[in-house]
């Protein structure tokens, strides 16, 4: 940056920060989520983009809708609690706790609805959140030169359109209105003084991406399902909030406080296929592929409105994300469990960072999945969901760095890292 004074170097440096603060921790390996509260809970994804007679398939698969005999519509909710605490591993260079637990409670669930409108046209509309989550740690954590809390969440907004080929073969496109809320809070060291400065960053913003989708059934009882999610782009402005850096910084504060400021952030292109298979009149079994482009989530762009518009770019280097899924259900048609069904999966997924590219507002790793969940039709036309996830992140070692003058150091582990999801949906046919 274009400063000549020594002194205010500093400033920028720690405004650039913001730069590398555009996503905080989410489960699985990068931070899409699965859990949506619907019935795919039950098998840890598996079959999420072959399951056209779920109403839920108007955001997993627009392809689907066409499949309905009637309109269908689903309400889900869900409760997610995350276990995120960071330990010291002795190196840290700065006083204070340990964060306490930065995740705790999140809400979350949608809506889905799916019919058709002629007997090859179908149509969808569903609204559900699936990208991002946050991180708030104590404030005098001994990370919050890095961050003090961060959340970056998207709620999709998705009609949809779908047409049947023939008797084995339909396909799908809808419109990803997607709404983003990004939030940005550390505490910058205050000058020579050592203290807590203040800095902040918030916005809301619309970005739009497409969803694409195919069904292939070839034979009763096999279900093909491909969907392909785009790119959303958001620029996210804010005027940017300082205080409290000490008298030292005092000219650069007055330079900066309060400037226009833009963060761009993509939402990365998915790439799912699926198998619902039925194996036995009750026994059905669910597969997923997925990959997730997170190399392009990697590069967050920063820019300062100040009069030679400075431009930051940070490359976090992240990769790709690879993921399986295997599920099973099975229906009761006696006992004390009849109308019943019992679902359970297993999932994999790689991790979208290395261990040294781990920072405190992003702590994500390779994950495992165990799910099971239940259902039943409670009267015709009205079905319930209940499903539950747990999920691993295991030991993630970090050791962050800042810049100098300062040189902030964060070194230890986030032990046992784990997610847990509740959820439940009810169906209705109409």
């Amino acid at each position: 940056m274009r400063i000549r004074n020594h002194t205010r170097k500093y400033l920028p440096v720690a405004i650039a920060a913001l730069a590398a603060a555009a996503a905080p921790v989410a489960n699985a390996g990068g931070i899409m989520l699965w859990q949506i509260g619907t019935p795919t809970l039950g098998t840890a994804g598996a079959g999420w983009a072959a399951t056209p007679e779920d109403a839920a398939t108007a955001f997993t698969n627009p392809a689907g809708t066409v499949w309905r005999d009637g309109m269908e519509v689903r309400g889900a909710a869900q409760a997610l609690y995350g276990d995120i605490k960071f330990t010291d591993g002795g190196e840290s260079n700065l006083s204070g706790g340990d964060g306490g637990n930065a995740l705790g409670w999140f809400p979350g669930g949608g809506v889905f609805s799916a019919g058709k409108l002629t007997e090859n046209i179908g149509w969808g509309f569903a609204t559900a959140g699936n990208f991002g989550l946050g991180l708030d740690y104590t404030d005098s954590w001994k990370g919050r030169r890095f961050v003090q809390n961060v959340d970056l969440i998207g709620m999709s907004l998705i009609p949809s359109l779908s047409f049947k080929m023939n008797d084995c073969l339909s396909f799908g496109i809808g419109l990803n209105a997607m709404v983003g809320y990004l939030s940005y809070q550390s505490a910058p060291r205050a000058g020579l003084e050592g203290g807590d400065a203040f800095l902040r960053f918030k916005d809301l913003e619309m970005g739009y991406g497409a969803n694409a989708g195919l069904i292939y059934r070839p034979v009763a009882g096999t279900t093909f399902g491909l969907t392909y999610t785009s790119k959303v782009e958001f620029d996210f402005r804010d005027n940017l909030r300082l205080r409290d850096f000490g008298p030292l910084f005092a000219p650069a504060v007055e330079r900066f406080d309060g400037i226009r400021t833009e963060i761009d952030v993509d939402v990365p292109p998915t790439l799912t296929a699926s198998l619902q298979q039925q194996m036995t009149e009750a026994t059905t079994l669910y597969v997923n592929l997925a990959w997730q482009e997170w190399s392009e989530y990697a590069g967050v762009s920063l820019e300062l409105g100040d009069p030679v518009q400075t431009s930051i770019k940070v490359d976090r280097g992240y990769k790709d994300t690879g993921a399986l899924a295997l599920g099973v259900r099975h229906e009761f048609d006696q006992g004390m469990l009849s109308g019943w069904y019992l679902s359970t999966g297993f999932a994999l997924e790689s991790g979208m960072q290395n261990t040294s590219e781990v920072t405190a507002d992003t702590v994500t790793n390779e994950t495992w999945t165990f799910g099971v969940g239940a259902g039943k039709e409670l009267c015709p036309g009205l079905t319930m969901d209940i499903g539950y996830n747990y999920v691993s992140l295991g030991d993630i070692d970090i050791d962050q760095q800042g810049r100098p003058p300062f040189s902030p150091r964060l070194q230890g582990t986030y032990e046992d890292t784990r997610i847990q999801f509740l959820g439940t949906s009810m169906q209705f046919s109409f």
